[in-house]
C-alpha cells in the first residue's frame, strides 16, 4: 500500500468523509501572503472533512434561536476537534515515513482583522479536488 492510500484509509478509519492531496506549489503566493514565508517549505497539504448532520445545518436560518445557536456550536466544536485528531494522527503517520508536516488547526483564528487563519482549509481542500471556494 502507498503512503497515500494508507494516509486515506487512516483517515477514513477515523471518520473522515473526505480526503485528498493537494498541490500547494500553484498557489505558492496567497499561501506565502496569508501564513509567513516559512509555510513554503510544505509544498503538498492532505485535506480531510467531516459531512456535518443535514438536519442541523439546515436550520441555521434560525441561528438566533437559543436551541440552534447552541446545537450547530456543539455539532462545530465536535467536528474540528475529530478533524484535529485525524491530522495528528496523519501528521504521526507522515512523520514516521519521512516527511515533515505541520498541523493546522481546523478551526483557529491567525488574524482576528481579516478572520483568517494561518492556511486556507478551503484552498487545499479545492487543490486536492475536494470543492470549491
Amino acid at each position: 500500500m502507498n503512503l497515500i492510500n494508507l494516509l486515506e484509509h487512516k483517515a477514513k478509519d477515523l471518520g473522515a468523509r473526505f480526503f485528498g492531496v493537494a498541490d500547494l506549489t500553484v498557489a505558492k503566493a496567497a499561501i506565502v501572503e496569508q501564513g509567513g514565508e516559512f509555510l513554503s517549505a510544505f509544498p503538498r497539504a492532505v485535506s480531510v472533512g467531516i459531512a456535518m448532520n443535514d438536519e442541523i445545518v439546515n436550520q441555521l436560518p434560525r441561528h438566533k434561536e437559543p436551541i440552534i445557536a447552541k446545537t450547530y456550536d456543539y455539532l462545530y466544536y465536535t467536528v474540528n476537534q475529530s478533524l484535529d485528531r485525524i491530522a495528528l494522527r496523519l501528521s504521526i503517520a507522515l512523520n514516521k515515513n519521512g516527511y515533515k508536516s505541520l498541523l493546522i488547526p481546523a478551526s483557529d483564528s491567525a488574524d482576528t482583522k481579516n478572520i483568517r487563519g494561518l492556511f486556507s482549509h478551503k484552498l487545499a481542500a479545492n487543490l486536492a479536488g475536494l470543492g470549491w471556494i
